[in-house]
């Protein structure tokens, strides 16, 4: 029998208009953007006018535009002259609801004819009335507006966030465009090209679980894996620290999960995990016909059966009210995949996060352990996860945020085992039946969470509670 979550009449009965409401929202939206586009065309034809920013659909990048933006950013002079603007790359096979393409612009100087070089990303949301939709409910336009907000400009430490050329967000059309820097192109100084002084993708680092590493990357040009964890939770306790228990963050609504805490959003919350059970159900069926070769082992069944069915608004509620547990800032996509371990510094290697589509307020120490599951092999979890989470709880207790005696150590390992668990369980309910998930990373994700629940007395619990979601378009209303 199918698990259905609880939900109250009433909150099933404003379901339906709900979702006409957002549905009306996405067509006006992509009606705007329409017209904004004949009118750009229009305006803009002639690039000596000065050109524009890009909006979701653009085929094209303004020269005129671009170095006015690198300008005003420092990041070229007022007399340069930029010669090439080069889009290539990501754009269209990247990322679940976005688009991304890797742009290089290069440019000379009058009294340097040697020509110079800007790698950047830019990545926009998708144009169309479905995809507005789809980013109207999940929130996805809140990346942009954090990088524009005063929270990104004073996060530390200084050195956790690519530079932002341009970012525009709307949460009400549904899109957002982003122009950052392309980390990875980050050189030295003295442009070593010491293997060991380039930038590094973090998951690589821990040996890239599920795919293994590229031909390109040499095993013996990374740090041990025990010290890039301890410095990634090191960079967290920084992050968390800064907005412990700070209740102005609940006033931003533009944050995922603000609402949540202020007791609102409950029907796409309800929508979320009616389509984590249906992927779960659809799923387990993979599975058991046999075409698609996962084994899931009757314990971990068991709990995901349980805590979807038990999922519940209210309970939820419970919890984020619940004044012993501590909340803050989160990146809430907290995974190597998402890290770049820049290493072109003089003084030593520094973590640059990227992807804070997620961005939000939560339990600190769930941000570590989703890490933990998605990335570190169990072996390493398992004898070096306590040590790096004291390293840690004692980085916050030396900034002054918690005391020992309010927060103990044994209080933060049991909150970092099960934030771990409920931020993957509902995710993995996604995953198992997602399109173009392989079997081989449904099976990778089972062992590593039965392996993380391990860390917890007694083996873990037999029920664990739905929080955090991500939005989805309800049930009946999903392909």
């Amino acid at each position: 029998m199918t698990a259905v979550a609880t939900t109250s009449t009433s909150t099933t009965f404003s379901a339906p208009l709900t979702y006409r409401y957002y549905t009306l929202q996405s067509v006006a939206a992509q009606a705007f953007a329409t017209l904004r586009r004949h009118l750009a065309s229009a305006l803009f034809s002639n690039d000596l006018v000065g050109g524009h920013a890009p909006n979701p659909g653009d085929v094209e990048l303004s020269t005129p535009w671009l170095k006015s933006i690198l300008i005003s950013a420092g990041a070229i002079p007022k007399n340069a002259l930029i010669s090439t603007v080069e889009c290539t790359g990501l754009d269209g096979n990247r990322g679940l609801v976005g688009a991304m393409t890797r742009v290089l612009v290069t440019y000379t100087l009058p009294s340097n004819q040697d020509p110079q070089s800007i790698h950047m990303v830019l990545k926009k949301s998708r144009d169309g009335q479905k995809p507005r939709l789809a980013n109207i409910l999940s929130g996805h336009a809140r990346e942009a507006i954090f990088y524009s907000s005063d929270l990104a400009k004073s996060l530390l430490p200084s050195t956790l966030l690519p530079k932002v050329y341009y970012a525009h967000g709307s949460q009400f059309l549904g899109e957002y465009v982003i122009l950052m820097e392309d980390v990875k192109q980050r050189r030295c100084k003295d442009k070593s090209e010491d293997p060991h002084k380039k930038p590094i993708d973090i998951n690589f680092v821990f040996g890239n679980q599920i795919w293994g590493l590229p031909e390109s990357v040499k095993s013996q040009t990374l740090p041990p894996a025990t010290d890039m964890l301890d410095q990634m939770f090191l960079t967290a306790a920084e992050m968390h620290a800064q907005h412990w228990n700070d209740s102005r963050l609940l006033q931003l609504n533009w944050l995922k999960t603000a609402a949540w805490y202020r007791g609102t959003g409950r029907t796409r919350w309800e929508w979320s995990v009616q389509a984590g059970i249906r992927a779960w159900e659809k799923g387990k069926a993979m599975a058991a016909s046999g075409d698609y070769n996962v084994k899931y082992s009757d314990k971990f069944v068991k709990i995901m059966d349980a805590s979807l069915n038990n999922a519940s608004w209210e309970r939820f509620q419970e919890r984020l009210h619940d004044k012993t547990l501590p909340f803050t800032l989160t990146h809430g996509d907290f995974h190597a995949a998402n890290m770049i371990l820049d290493r072109t510094g003089s003084s030593s290697p520094t973590v640059t996060i990227y992807d804070w589509s997620e961005v939000c307020i939560w339990e600190p120490t769930t941000d570590l352990g989703q890490t933990v599951i998605s990335d570190v092999a169990a072996p390493v979890f398992k004898a070096h996860a306590r040590k790096a989470l004291q390293k840690y709880w004692d980085r916050l207790i030396a900034l002054g945020v918690v005391k020992a005696t309010d927060y103990p150590f044994e209080t933060c390992w049991k909150h970092f085992v099960r934030g771990g668990i409920e931020k993957w369980l509902w995710t993995f309910a996604i995953l198992c039946s997602y399109p173009g998930m392989p079997a081989q990373g449904v099976q990778y994700f089972h062992d590593q969470m039965l392996a993380f629940m391990e860390l917890a007395e007694n083996g873990g619990e037999e029920c664990y509670e739905i929080t955090t979601v991500l939005c989805f378009l309800p049930p009946e209303a999903q392909p």
